[in-house]
């Protein structure tokens, strides 16, 4: 009998028996009769609302156990999936230094396509996304561990099955359910380096009936900050990272000479003396460069912030009647996050002395490289809560060969507030500096050119910026309410052919809001990122369906089909004042497949879908934000041969406007797998796949290191505004329709077990192999070929090898990331980057299994202390990609599970 066969009344056992099993809220179980009578169970799989018999389906899935979890010594969902091949080029990891929360969340990005093109399911629904992201993107480092069953991977496109954003792939995080008792886990963990201690308890319990279940679990983490200073070797000769916004300031003026060239001549003044006794909290150097006091900014910023979070979740489920079932889930995720940035420099509006000032040194006007240190760092709480209720209806109707339907309602809530202080408010620094006493001088002398002693100058710049302490607020609220219905059938049931169908609709209500406080928004703070408001509401609409034809000789073709509306409306301000804007996105996207088993220990199968993904609200309808971003500015350093040090620093930051853009159009992508699954014996499977994928109209904001190498092709930028003397003064970089993306490789994956005297062994090894990914700016401009270059690792793979010995178990894993070169960069004039050797990380660990029904687990990641690589030939802050690497060396772990 084909696997597709069904007849009403397994149909029907089926559903019943899933009431407390089933994986996922997408679909029914169903059963299925068997030659011999037996029923078997139909699972939900990733990649398809028609529920399957087996695990392997025309779309390639790799399922990560709790087990497999348990063996990386990992202490978040984010870091897991960040080890995971086909991460391939890493994932955003909240650091300090990044507004609207984006410095306390994680993500997850597949394929190197970016997070907003990876779709985040918990338990087969979309999870809910963060405030900071207006609903984009999931912050997956909110679910707890102990909640998490598998997670399964799926690694095409999927618009055509769960929705747009599923461009790269999708992720479905599938939850314990069905527990009865009570289980304590406890964890702890230490890395080698200062900081980063990581705690973690969580409560599981669970009540069976027979009516239904229902399991609560609550888990709190956390963990301590990571200081900048100790990952970075600040000590080493080749140091660099010095800021010339410093808390002994520094005057840039023209001379009122030219050079060679005929452009301005501009001199810097500072107070060599006071730089040299400022010795408190950071390693200053003398005024020797270029007459400016340099300012270690590393020296006093977190890296990783301190993080607290107490996460709740619940699964329920109860039989109302013989063929009606009621389920849900409830969860919270509340954090709380402090990190922590280097004092504020004044650089939003630089302040100018003027040349009338009684205490300006050089007889003309000044711009004023200044910093606030005195009054301490930029300390930032981020409160991150996160809420997300689900309710549904399953049953079953016993028409033709029968009919399971299921009716949800889910409502989603995600609020992010941030606190920043120690900013500072421009126009009062600026009012300060300009303001006389009654004989007509200067208030504040702040070069000391009087001869103050330090304490007295100390105590006279602590009074300047405490009139100037700004604290800005900033709030995120998204908030969604979804419906959606589903209903499947099995048509036809005719031997060695069947035809199997469902189709949905569901219907989505969104709104996001995200301010900042006016002072910042009006972007007249220095320090924050306030300015990028938004107030907007989406609807979205969607129906689909699905269907899987079974055919003799173990073919089966599956094709599904969805139409997706979005309507957004958002306000936008101008110069007529505040207008409203409406948009429309919508599309259809196909997808299909084909899987043969020419023998039961062979399946191949081939999948193509489309996808698309509309411009979330953030994207269109944020007004201006303000950050400082780093590059090397070629245009200007490679000229004048890097004359200036500190601005020809690859850690030099520029002043760089981000905004919304209302015209955006919607992305578009489709993809392509090919592979086959091979069971060579019981104990041995091989899978290797194909993939190939195609991502135009991607909206992005362009790097500013990519903006100045497209200067320096083209010779002129409309987005780079420079001054008289050539340097930057300010970017404008926006989101835009701007890049075509295409990307291919191959996934490899084997698992061999082994049964011994001595212990049974499993072994696993995932690779992936990047082809090629290409990523072109815009219609006749230059390609760029990445893959196997910086940043961009064309061989990701992970190894575990797993043994089990009565009560007694040990685990090795071992994580490698390709070499990669810098050629192509220095090539563009990025000459301080280098290649990158191949990095290899090993983990171990040992459990046992005690008499009282618990488990005692040490290990130990990264065992040998591996360094993660440098992108540059000296040593520099963050001078690492930290999303794709591990900087807390290596870390020892103890875990306790006890179960009652």
């Amino acid at each position: 009998m084909n696997s597709m066969t069904l007849t009403a009344k397994a149909v029907r056992v089926g559903l019943l028996a899933a009431a407390t099993t089933s994986v996922a809220f997408s679909g029914l179980a169903f059963a299925e009769e068997q030659n011999d009578g037996a029923k078997v169970e139909r699972i939900s799989v990733t990649g398809s609302r028609i529920k399957q018999v087996d695990m392997e389906t025309v779309s390639p899935i790799t399922i990560i156990t709790a087990a497999d979890i348990a063996m990386t010594g990992e202490k978040t969902v984010a870091d897991v999936l960040n080890n995971s091949a086909i991460n391939s080029f890493g994932s955003w990891r909240g650091m300090s230094g990044y507004g609207s929360g984006g410095s306390a969340s994680s993500t997850i990005n597949m394929r190197g396509l970016g997070a907003q093109a990876t779709l985040v399911l918990l338990d087969g629904r979309r999870m809910p996304g963060t405030s900071s992201s207006s609903g984009a993107t999931a912050d997956t480092s909110q679910i707890p561990l102990a909640i998490v069953e598998r997670i399964e991977i799926l690694r095409d496109g999927a618009s055509a099955v769960y929705g747009s954003d599923a461009i790269a792939g999708v992720i479905n995080i599938i939850t314990k359910k069905d527990f009865d008792g009570f289980q304590l886990d406890l964890s702890t963990e230490q890395p080698s380096v200062e900081g980063g201690d990581a705690n973690r308890f969580s409560i599981a319990t669970g009540f069976n009936t027979d009516k239904g279940n229902i399991t609560f679990t609550y888990e709190y983490y956390d963990t301590k900050s990571v200081m900048d200073r100790d990952i970075w070797n600040m000590d080493d000769s080749s140091y660099n990272d010095y800021s010339t916004f410093s808390s002994v300031p520094n005057g840039r003026y023209n001379t009122g000479e030219l050079d060679d060239k005929g452009n301005p001549i501009f001199a810097y003044y500072t107070n060599s003396e006071m730089c040299e006794q400022t010795e408190n909290t950071a390693d200053w150097h003398d005024g020797a460069n270029n007459g400016r006091c340099g300012y270690s900014y590393g020296e006093v910023t977190k890296l990783f912030g301190d993080m607290t979070r107490n996460s709740f979740m619940t699964n329920f489920n109860y039989e109302i009647t013989e063929n009606i079932q009621f389920r849900g889930r409830g969860s919270a995720s509340l954090t709380d996050t402090n990190t922590r940035y280097a004092g504020t420099p004044v650089s939003t509006n630089y302040p100018v002395m003027s040349a009338d000032n009684t205490y300006n040194p050089t007889g003309t006007d000044m711009t004023v490289y200044m910093r606030s240190v005195q009054i301490g760092e930029r300390d930032t709480l981020t409160e991150g809560n996160n809420f997300d209720i689900l309710g549904g209806f399953v049953g079953f109707a016993d028409v033709g060969n029968g009919i399971d339907w299921e009716l949800n309602m889910q409502h989603s809530a995600s609020t992010t507030n941030s606190f920043n202080y120690n900013l500072i408010n421009d126009s009062v620094i600026q009012r300060e500096i300009d303001r006389v006493d009654a004989d007509g001088n200067s208030i504040y002398d702040i070069f000391n050119t009087s001869g103050m002693s330090y304490e007295e100058w100390d105590a006279q710049m602590t009074e300047l910026y405490g009139m100037a302490n700004h604290t800005g607020v900033y709030q995120g609220k998204f908030d969604s309410t979804q419906f959606d219905g589903l209903v499947s059938t099995l048509l036809i049931d005719d031997g060695d052919f069947s035809v199997a169908i469902v189709g949905g609709l569901e219907y989505e209500m969104i709104n996001f809001k995200q301010t900042s406080d006016p002072e910042s928004a009006s972007g007249g703070i220095s320090g924050g990122s306030g300015g990028d408001d938004v107030d907007a509401e989406r609807t979205r609409q969607s129906a689909y369906t699905e269907v899987q034809i079974g055919l003799p000789a173990n073919f089966e073709i599956s094709a599904a089909l969805r139409y997706e509306r979005y309507e957004q409306s958002g306000k936008l301000t101008g110069a007529e004042g505040e207008v409203t804007q409406d948009s429309t996105f919508d599309a259809v996207v196909p997808k299909f497949g084909l899987s043969w088993r020419p023998v039961d220990s062979l399946l191949l199968r081939a999948s193509y879908g489309d996808s698309f993904r509309a411009p979330n609200m953030s994207e269109m309808f944020s007004s201006q934000s303000l950050s400082f971003d780093s590059a090397y500015d070629s245009v200007w350093c490679e000229p004048n041969n890097n004359s200036d040090e500190d601005y020809c620093s690859p850690s030099n930051q520029y002043k760089t406007w981000y905004g919304g853009n209302p015209n955006l159009e919607a992305e578009e992508g489709n993809s392509l797998t090919l592979g086959g699954v091979w069971n060579v014996t019981d104990a041995w499977n091989v899978e290797l796949s194909y993939y190939a994928i195609t991502y135009d109209n991607k909206i992005d904001s362009v790097s500013i290191g990519d903006l100045i190498r497209e200067e320096k092709i083209n010779g002129s930028s409309d987005y780079i505004t420079r001054g008289p003397d050539g340097m930057i003064e300010y970017i404008e970089n926006g989101v835009r329709n701007f890049a075509s993306l295409e990307t291919s490789g191959f996934d490899f994956a084997t698992a061999y077990n082994i049964e011994t005297g001595f212990g049974d062994f499993n072994f696993k090894l995932d690779l992936t192999h990047v082809l090629v990914f290409d990523e072109q700016a815009g219609e006749g401009e230059e390609v760029i070929e990445k893959a196997g270059t910086q940043d961009y690792p064309d061989w990701r793979g992970n190894f575990s090898a797993a043994w089990y010995y009565n009560d007694f178990n040990a685990a090795w894993t071992t994580v490698y990331i390709g070499s990669q070169s810098g050629e192509y960069w220095r090539d563009l004039g990025e000459e301080y980057i280098i290649d990158t050797p191949s990095y290899f990380k090993h983990n171990f660990q040992i459990g046992y299994t005690h008499d009282w029904n618990g488990t005692v687990t040490v290990g130990v990641n990264n065992l040998f202390d591996a360094e993660a690589p440098t992108w540059y030939d000296f040593s520099g802050y963050r001078d690492v990609n930290t999303g794709l690497y591990d900087v807390l060396g290596r870390t020892f772990y103890l875990r306790l599970n006890q179960k009652f």
